[in-house]
C-alpha cells in the first residue's frame, strides 16, 4: 500500500501538497490533503485515497465509461465540505460538480451552481464547465469556468447560492494567487492567447462592473488586456506551450519572488509560551515584551479558527477554545517580519 503512495506523489511531483494545486491528465493529475498528523487524502486520477501510516486504501472510485474523464479538482472546503470536479480531459468540456458532507463516505451530484445569479445571457455551457474550485476561506468560495467566455462565479454561503462575479472573451481563467494586499488571477493559454496573470486590490474583490473595471477589453482599468494585448506593465506572462502545472508553478514561483517575505525563525521557544498542550478549554500564550504581534490559528484543513492582534507590550493571551473540536491545530505568529509556527493538541 505504501508503494501507492509513492507512485501517486511521484505522478504529481509539481502538485503534490495542500494548496490550490492544477491538474492535467497523464502528467500532474494527483495530488494530497492532509487532515490531521495521521491521516492524508490522496485524490489520483480517477479515486479517491485514504492514507493512515504506511496503509493507503480506497476511499471513493469516480471512475466512469469515458476513458477521457478524471479528476479534475479536488478541494476540502471544511471538514463535512468536500468537493471533487470530474470532466473530460479536454479544455472546455462538461464537468460535473460532486459533494460530500460525511468526509468522502459517498457523494452527490451537486447542481447548485447551475443557477447563479447575474448570469445574464452566457450560454447554459459556460455554467456546466468548471475548470477550478478555490476555497477562499470560512464560508467563500470561487469558481473558475469556461473556455474562451470564461468567467468567475462565487459563493459566501458554503456553496448554497452562486453569483457571476464576471466573464470576459478570449480567456481560460483558472485561479487566484494572493500577496500581500493583491489578488492575482491568473490564466492558461488557448488558440488564440497566451497564459498570462494579472493583479488587483483585494478591496476590489467581488466588486460590480458599473465603471468597467473587469471588462478586459479597457486598457485603463483593472482588468488589463493581457489577452489581446502585450501589457508588461499590467500583466505577467508565462511562455506558451508549457504544461497546465508548469504555468501554474510559473505564476506561483513570480508571486513568491514578490511578496513581503515572513522568516522562518528557530528561536520560537525562547521568546513564546504556548500552554497548556495538549488543552481541553484554554490555551495561554505569552508574546515576548518588544512589539505587536498577530497570531492566527487554523485547523487541520486550514481554516482560520483564531484571528488575534496583540496590542500591548509583553501580553499574556488567555483563548478560549473549549467549543472547537478535538484534533490538531496550528499556530502562527507573525513577530518583527518573522513567521513562527506551533502546534497543539485540543482534547
Amino acid at each position: 500500500m505504501k508503494l501507492i503512495r509513492n507512485i501517486v506523489c511521484v505522478l504529481s511531483i509539481l502538485t503534490c501538497h495542500i494548496t490550490t494545486a492544477q491538474r492535467e491528465f497523464n502528467l500532474c493529475d494527483s495530488t494530497f490533503y492532509t487532515l490531521n498528523a495521521d491521516t492524508t487524502v490522496i485524490a489520483g486520477k480517477r479515486q479517491l485515497y485514504i492514507s493512515t501510516g504506511l496503509d493507503v486504501s480506497p476511499l471513493y472510485d469516480f471512475t466512469s465509461p469515458d476513458t477521457n474523464e478524471y479528476i479534475r479538482d479536488f478541494d476540502i472546503i471544511k471538514p463535512n465540505l468536500w468537493y471533487t470536479v470530474v470532466g473530460i480531459r479536454y479544455i472546455g468540456g462538461p464537468t460535473s460538480l460532486y459533494k460530500s458532507t460525511n468526509q468522502g463516505q459517498s457523494w452527490a451530484l451537486d447542481t447548485n451552481h447551475y443557477n447563479a445569479s447575474n448570469v445574464q445571457f452566457l450560454s447554459p455551457s459556460f455554467l456546466q464547465s468548471i475548470n477550478n474550485v478555490q476555497h477562499l476561506g470560512g464560508d467563500t468560495i470561487v469558481m473558475f469556468m469556461d473556455y474562451y467566455i470564461s468567467g468567475i462565479i462565487y459563493s459566501t454561503d458554503a456553496g448554497a447560492t452562486w453569483t457571476k462575479w464576471f466573464d470576459n472573451l478570449i480567456t481560460h481563467y483558472q485561479g487566484m494567487l494572493e500577496c500581500d494586499n493583491k489578488y492575482y488571477i491568473f490564466g492558461y493559454e488557448g488558440d488564440a492567447f497566451r497564459p498570462w496573470m494579472f493583479g488587483f486590490d483585494k478591496s476590489l474583490l467581488f466588486t460590480t462592473d458599473s465603471a468597467g473595471a473587469w471588462n478586459s477589453f479597457s486598457n485603463m482599468s483593472n482588468h488589463p488586456r493581457c489577452s489581446t494585448s502585450n501589457d508588461t506593465i499590467n500583466c505577467i506572462y508565462a511562455s506558451n506551450n508549457l504544461t497546465r502545472c508548469a504555468t501554474y508553478n510559473y505564476f506561483k514561483s513570480f508571486i513568491d519572488s514578490i511578496c513581503t517575505p515572513l522568516v522562518v525563525s528557530n528561536l520560537e521557544k525562547e521568546i513564546f509560551q504556548i500552554y497548556p498542550n495538549p488543552t481541553e478549554q484554554f490555551l495561554t500564550i505569552k508574546t515576548p515584551s518588544s512589539e505587536p504581534s498577530r497570531i492566527t490559528i487554523y485547523n487541520a484543513i486550514g481554516e482560520i479558527a483564531t484571528n488575534y492582534a496583540v496590542n500591548k507590550i509583553g501580553e499574556e493571551i488567555n483563548i478560549d477554545v473549549s467549543n472547537q473540536p478535538s484534533g490538531i491545530y496550528f499556530i502562527r505568529i507573525e513577530y518583527k517580519k518573522s513567521l513562527h509556527n506551533f502546534k497543539y493538541v485540543k482534547k
